[in-house]
């Protein structure tokens, strides 16, 4: 028999667990509620917000500022409405959904220009679906994050942003097992990255299982160390619904955790393994993450999940054009989190700029890009006077 006293030991140990476990779902609950549209605050910070390039594309995923070259990439879908993986959203014939496409937004231009990429040598081209999106510049290495319909996988690609011309060559596909839904890519040299995979349960294949997994907050979802060069592709951390990362210095690694309202730290161990050692609480659900210059994280997410999952259920019934879209709005909410633990809001919003996704800011220049996952073009602010 088991000693009494190790017994209530182990009893204490499990009640401690399951309450810990309780609190953190009732905490996701209560935002839900807190956050609903009817309840919900708008809030701008005090700066000039414009949305840019409606006529033009939609449903960009993610945005990453290439300071030096004064653009921002934009990763884009219009075929969202019809194909996305991680919401649950899938045709009859993927085959009949438009591909994706990354955009260049030449925001130093005096007229803010934008122009495609052209893809060379990409057997993928006709079934580009982009999420995560990396560019390693000393390397001109463009790394993505493809849900392709014969299974999601990292696309490797060289771009020199120095031309005039937008042009992508194909390299290589990375397709591994762990790498199971790929969602947000950050490189930490030209050939090592860390890649989340948002859930070890797709929708794709088990969809009640995937749904568990999202609102039991389950850790199923993980951040795999990838190294380009040597093939290896191996996890180093479990994340319930692991989302946006990015690495906030040389020893640190942030990950959003969707289900749980939190961004974890990371410290980055030398064998590239990671251990975490801190976390970060939020008032919204984290999607995408993006560092500034002056270190800054911005953190883009999403206030009322069932309000964006009306909205992926009703987008199937888009045409090309978006005209027929039917009139369904889910909240946006972009916020910023220093290393010295201040917080501040920058955009709380009902439906002025529906489903952001990813915030980036060319902190120099005053200039940030909110994205919307399902929201035409981009919402741009100039700010005078940053935190």
């Amino acid at each position: 028999m088991m000693n009494p006293m190790l017994k209530s030991i182990l009893g204490f140990i499990l009640l401690s667990l399951a309450s810990s476990y309780l609190v953190g779902r009732a905490v996701i609950v209560f935002l839900m509620f807190k956050n609903a549209p009817a309840r919900l605050e708008e809030f701008r910070v005090n700066a000039d917000f414009e949305v840019k390039f409606a006529d033009q594309f939609r449903n960009c995923e993610d945005a990453l500022m290439v300071e030096e070259d004064g653009v921002a990439i934009l990763s884009c879908d219009a075929g969202r409405d019809r194909w996305n993986t991680v919401m649950g959203t899938f045709p009859e014939d993927p085959s009949q959904v438009p591909s994706g496409e990354l955009i260049i937004y030449h925001y130093t231009s005096q007229k803010e220009s934008i122009n495609r990429v052209t893809f060379l040598d990409y057997p993928a081209a006709n079934n580009f679906h982009p999420l995560g999106v990396e560019y390693h510049r000393p390397s001109n290495t463009l790394f993505v994050c493809n849900h392709h319909p014969n299974g999601s996988r990292l696309d490797v690609f060289s771009m020199d942003l120095s031309k005039s011309e937008a042009t992508a060559t194909y390299r290589s596909t990375i397709a591994d097992p762990v790498l199971k839904g790929p969602n947000s890519v950050v490189a930490i040299s030209d050939h090592e990255l860390y890649v989340s995979n948002d859930h070890y349960f797709l929708k794709r294949y088990n969809p009640w299982l995937s749904t568990i997994e999202t609102y039991a907050g389950i850790p199923g979802g993980a951040v795999a160390y990838v190294n380009v060069k040597s093939g290896t592709v191996r996890p180093v951390a479990h994340v319930p619904f692991a989302n946006g990362v990015v690495q906030l210095n040389e020893t640190v690694l942030a990950v959003a955790s969707t289900s749980t309202a939190r961004v974890y730290l990371y410290q980055i161990q030398p064998d590239r393994s990671l251990r975490r050692v801190d976390s970060v609480k939020l008032p919204f659900l984290p999607d995408n993450l993006s560092i500034d210059k002056r270190g800054t994280l911005l953190i883009a997410g999403h206030p009322h999940p069932p309000s964006l999952e009306k909205v992926a259920k009703s987008r199937p019934r888009c045409q090309a054009d978006a005209a027929d879209c039917p009139n369904v709005h889910a909240p946006s909410w972009v916020a910023e989190w220093k290393p010295d633990g201040s917080y501040r809001n920058i955009f709380v919003s009902k439906s002025d700029f529906i489903t952001s996704s990813t915030a980036i800011r060319d902190a120099d220049r005053k200039l940030g890009i909110v994205t919307g996952l399902y929201e035409k073009g981009i919402l741009v602010w100039r700010e005078e006077n940053p935190l």
